[in-house]
């Protein structure tokens, strides 16, 4: 692994009352600052947003190493839509 690698993961969260599962999560992140921002999301439970967390981290340490296409992760777990707010 580059030594130079940093990864970014910026968490915003809030709640909206009223909605069957009020947390929001707003999660935008990129394994290598280099790249920009490369995924944003936004998750509805405590534990897809842990999962989401842990499997960053995971590609940030494997880094080059991780398979191009198709690794399993908890990006479709929970996923609300992203709106333009």
């Amino acid at each position: 692994m580059p030594l130079d690698r940093t990864g970014l993961m910026i968490i915003r969260a809030w709640i909206e009352p009223g909605s069957s599962k009020p947390l929001r999560a707003r999660i935008r992140l990129t394994r290598d600052i280099g790249a920009g921002l490369e995924e944003e999301m936004t998750l509805t439970d405590v534990p897809a947003v842990s999962a989401a967390v842990e499997f960053w981290l995971q590609e940030v340490l494997l880094g080059d190493e991780l398979p191009a296409k198709g690794h399993p992760g908890p990006r479709n777990a929970a996923v609300m839509p992203i709106s333009a707010t």
